[in-house]
């Protein structure tokens, strides 16, 4: 892709994100997210096709800005099942507050419409697989405590670790990220590794 045409692609981006976060994705429409761009409607639509293409694009893009494949990367770097699962946490302690907006924009959209709902579930589905290989490799060394299936325990740091319990206790009941990191680490680390005492 051009840089020209790079540029005007981020640009019709960020006069989304502002727009959006302060009207909603129903509050906003293509030719407003133009006008605030300072380029054409058919722009807008050449580079994006759709408003929900738009948010998609957006949330992918949030994810790149704040180096999202790098930070995987180094949890994907780690020695045993254990540092890996602490890796993922303070890889979403990193990640959530750069793509909150996002992410809250497209769950709230995803209600009416079926193309903002096919992109959560692809956003969820990709962060799901994440933590699904770390809690996998605890099961294969033989670290998942007892009680629960991989899937169950993927299921339960899904819950944990996504964007709601970001909103409610750092957003809502002003916490700070890094007490809800610590918090989080442990809750997992007694739910779900097996502890030196336990039965094989």
């Amino acid at each position: 892709m051009s840089s020209k045409r790079e540029q005007t692609r981020v640009q019709i981006m960020e006069a989304a994100r502002r727009l959006l976060v302060e009207r909603g994705y129903h509050g906003v429409g293509l030719e407003e997210v133009a006008r605030a761009a300072g380029v054409s409607r058919q722009a807008v639509y050449l580079h994006f096709g759709s408003k929900a293409e738009l948010l998609v694009a957006l949330v992918r893009h949030q994810d790149e800005s704040v180096g999202t494949p790098d930070i995987l990367h180094r949890m994907q770097e780690a020695q045993t099942p254990v540092e890996a699962l602490d890796r993922g946490v303070e890889a979403y302690a990193t990640i959530e507050p750069h793509i909150y907006e996002g992410a809250r924009l497209l769950d709230r959209a995803r209600q009416a419409d079926p193309a903002a709902e096919a992109a959560w579930q692809d956003r969820m589905a990709f962060r799901y697989q994440n933590m699904r290989e770390r809690i996998a490799w605890l099961a294969r060394d033989g670290l998942l405590a007892d009680g629960w299936t991989v899937d169950e325990a993927t299921d339960f740091m899904w819950a944990l670790l996504s964007v709601h319990t970001y909103e409610y206790l750092v957003l809502e009941r002003g916490w700070p990220i890094e007490r809800l990191v610590d918090h989080l680490r442990v809750v997992l680390h007694r739910a779900l590794v097996r502890g030196p005492d336990e039965a094989s």
